[in-house]
């Protein structure tokens, strides 16, 4: 039996599928064991003339066991 948690996490990109991408590879860098993402938003940010998509994402990892001696 394993159990996971999850993190929220925000990215920009320039597609949606960018700016997921971008919110998983950060949390693969400083966690193991990532399992599952879910987008629980997506809205956007204009800036002149260019517009860039702002994602929230919650990324869920194993929690691994360790014994203590």
């Amino acid at each position: 039996m394993s159990v996971e948690k999850s993190i929220d996490l925000t990215a920009t990109g320039s597609t949606i599928e960018q700016a997921v991408e971008e919110a998983v590879s950060r949390a693969k860098l400083t966690l193991q064991g990532v399992s599952s993402f879910e987008i629980e938003r997506i809205d956007g940010v204009v800036d002149e003339e260019e517009i860039s998509f702002r994602v929230l994402v919650r990324v869920s990892f194993v929690v691994k066991e360790h014994v203590h001696e």
